[in-house]
């Protein structure tokens, strides 16, 4: 058998293959014996006539196209062992030519390829916001707000500063309301608090004296940096109706840090926010950093990636989507229903994504390849006696036995993660330790596997937990067409 290969984009690789003329005649004699098997012909029994009497009796042309579909495939088959290809999607037959020499060409997505740019030269930098005393007063003030107990009058009065307020609130934005409801539904009740921080300063000012009852139009000039960017530096109207006033109880300082079940005094407690809001705006600036990073890698990295690939991961994002739902007792089918689409479509939308997601995931890939990962055991146990912390302590020992067996893998697969980010961050500072030296210069993208699952004895049952910095596209048994 004579095979001919041709690369062709999007990671299609054909093959023209040519079978020799004794693999013909063993197809035409397997083919003779299924139709005298299947047809009764004068003078035999059925599985009995010779192949002659049978090309005599229905022709070669029937005779070879009965082989063809089982002589493309055993060949198809021996072409892939013979080229070593292992193919990521279903193969397409575009031409046979079952003449003199039987010929037919295929086309099959292979592994994709993915060529990265000097990544070790991006530099980005970790802008992190500054905790301000005015921040961790926010943050304590919020902390006591959680405990506070609202108190009927007991008399009416007029609002006051630090009363709640029900109210009906109509929001007018170039005298449309900025969010729509059907012309005969009422205006939507919502609370207030009357506090000058927590309301534009014209509706703060506007609201103090205010009756149950009464209703007041207000206008206020929406300052430029407003969180809704509908209403940025803009004159807005809100058509306010008090429906209720309530006395907001706030507990006194001392009595928060055991509100909130926290052993320490009120400045240790402002002490540990602090330092949980520090560590928070590390945390953001180190996701801005790593998404700036990922950006500037999928821009610069030549990719070469099967359109099968693509759709399959969309395919895997429309079922995500499915389980969320389901947590809510929602089907697909309703969900579709509701979206008006089939599940091509819906599939289809999400295309553009699971391009973007998948280029990310091969280019991390090959990155966790080149920095050559090492995770060990011992890595493995601290992490899995971290996480056991946030279970009750009468779980934690079922938690670790599952989480040092079934979820092994998963648990590996969270500290490469965590490695990598914490690499792409050092690469983006320029503070990254030396390459080691390459293990294997011929590597190829599909050759690419979990490197928490290489260094690690157990492997997850559950298949689909692996991080996206790692997982690696494992290619099916896709042997016949």
């Amino acid at each position: 058998m004579k095979v001919t290969t041709e690369k062709l984009p999007k990671s299609l690789l054909a093959l023209d293959i040519e079978l020799e003329p004794n693999q013909v005649e063993k197809g035409l004699d397997r083919a003779a014996r299924r139709l005298s098997q299947k047809y009764t012909v004068p003078g035999f029994r059925k599985g009995k006539a010779p192949r002659f009497i049978i090309e005599n009796y229905f022709g070669r042309e029937a005779l070879m196209e009965e082989a063809s579909e089982d002589l493309i495939n055993r060949a198809f088959k021996d072409a892939l062992k013979q080229e070593q290809i292992e193919p990521v999607g279903p193969a397409s037959l575009e031409t046979v030519n079952p003449a003199e020499q039987f010929r037919f060409r295929v086309t099959v997505p292979i592994p994709p390829t993915v060529t990265l740019p000097n990544y070790r030269e991006f530099r980005l930098p970790l802008e992190t916001e500054p905790v301000t005393d005015d921040m961790v007063d926010r943050a304590m003030e919020m902390l006591r707000d959680k405990h506070v107990v609202l108190k009927e009058l007991e008399e009416p009065r007029p609002a006051q500063q630090g009363d709640q307020l029900t109210v009906q609130l109509e929001t007018l934005v170039d005298g449309e309301p900025l969010e729509e409801r059907a012309e005969d539904a009422e205006i939507p009740e919502t609370t207030l608090v009357l506090e000058p921080d927590r309301l534009v300063d014209e509706l703060y000012a506007d609201l103090v004296g205010i009756n149950v009852d009464e209703a007041r139009t207000i206008t206020a000039h929406m300052p430029e940096d407003h969180a809704n960017e509908q209403v940025r530096g803009k004159e807005v109207v809100f058509n306010v109706k008090v429906l209720g006033i309530q006395e907001r109880l706030l507990s006194d300082w001392e009595e928060v840090p055991a509100l909130e079940e926290f052993d320490g005094t009120v400045e240790d407690l402002r002490r540990k926010t602090r330092t949980d809001m520090e560590t928070s705006s590390r945390q953001m600036a180190e996701r801005q950093l790593v998404d700036g990073f990922l950006e500037q890698l999928t821009e610069q990295t030549s990719y070469d990636i099967p359109d099968v690939m693509i759709r399959e991961t969309a395919h895997e994002m429309l079922h995500e989507q499915e389980r969320q739902f389901a947590q809510y007792g929602i089907t697909l089918d309703q969900m579709l229903q509701y979206r008006g689409q089939t599940h091509d479509e819906a599939t289809d939308e999400l295309l553009p994504q699971a391009e973007q997601q998948l280029k990310v995931r091969l280019a991390l890939q090959q990155i966790v390849r080149t920095e050559q990962f090492d995770i060990t055991n011992e890595e493995i146990e601290s992490e899995i006696q971290q996480i056991v912390q946030d279970y009750a302590e009468e779980e934690r020992e079922n938690a670790g036995r599952v989480l040092a067996t079934q979820l092994r893998s998963t648990v590996a697969n969270a500290v490469l993660d965590r490695k990598l980010r914490e690499r792409l961050i050092e690469i983006a500072q320029g503070e990254a330790p030396p390459l080691p030296a390459p293990e294997n210069e011929e590597t190829t993208a599909e050759e690419a596997a979990p490197v928490a699952e290489e260094n690690t004895a157990a492997r997850a049952e559950d298949e689909q937990a692996t991080p996206d910095a790692a997982e690696a596209t494992k290619p099916q048994e896709y042997g016949a067409i």
